[in-house]
């Protein structure tokens, strides 16, 4: 077992918006929500990859294996998820030039957490508190957003469910598609 955080970099949203649009458009008069996980739309995965090798972005993925974590990521027997994906989130972070720029909207998709609206406000205030430390410098804001929001999310949602695919499968194949666009971490914690 594993956990992997996948996503993508951009400077020009607007541009990877409108281009996302026009592909997934064909997709949208079938009355059903675009969702990465349904087979319905496995067409749209190998799209994804392909729209984001010519798009100026970088994409990111960090992978951890559960079974070499440390034991501070265990509560008795228990994974923490909760801390791992945190930290697993913060060490991606790092590896991106933040402090280059003067302004950053950092947008994930929203997700459930075990301790409601409370734990999800605590997740929001560790991560902010973690950018404002980290960069300084830089105005950064942290959304964490649903897929059916915001269709950059949509499309961060097919990327990573495509390499999450690949992780599971033990194959390389669309890691080797992306080459020098890829920030790729293995097991970091």
């Amino acid at each position: 077992m594993f956990i992997s955080i996948n996503g993508f970099v951009v400077l020009d949203s607007n541009r990877l918006r409108k281009h996302w649009k026009h592909i997934r458009t064909p997709y949208t008069k079938h009355k059903r929500r675009i969702h990465a996980t349904d087979p319905y739309f496995e067409k749209l995965r190998a799209k994804s990859i392909s729209i984001l090798n010519l798009s100026d972005v970088t994409i990111l993925s960090v992978f951890q294996l559960i079974q070499e974590l440390p034991y501070i990521y265990y509560n008795n027997h228990d994974l923490k998820f909760e801390y791992t994906y945190t930290e697993l989130l913060k060490i991606l972070l790092k590896k991106l030039p933040l402090q280059e720029h003067s302004q950053v909207k950092i947008i994930i998709d929203s997700r459930k957490h075990p301790g409601g609206i409370s734990g999800e406000k605590l997740f929001q205030q560790n991560m902010d508190n973690f950018l404002k430390s980290e960069f300084s410098n830089t105005q950064c804001s942290f959304l964490p957003t649903p897929s059916y929001l915001d269709i950059l999310v949509e499309l961060a949602d097919f990327v990573s469910n495509t390499f999450y695919k690949d992780y599971q499968q033990e194959n390389n194949s669309v890691f080797n598609k992306l080459k020098y666009k890829l920030i790729k971490i293995k097991n970091p914690l």
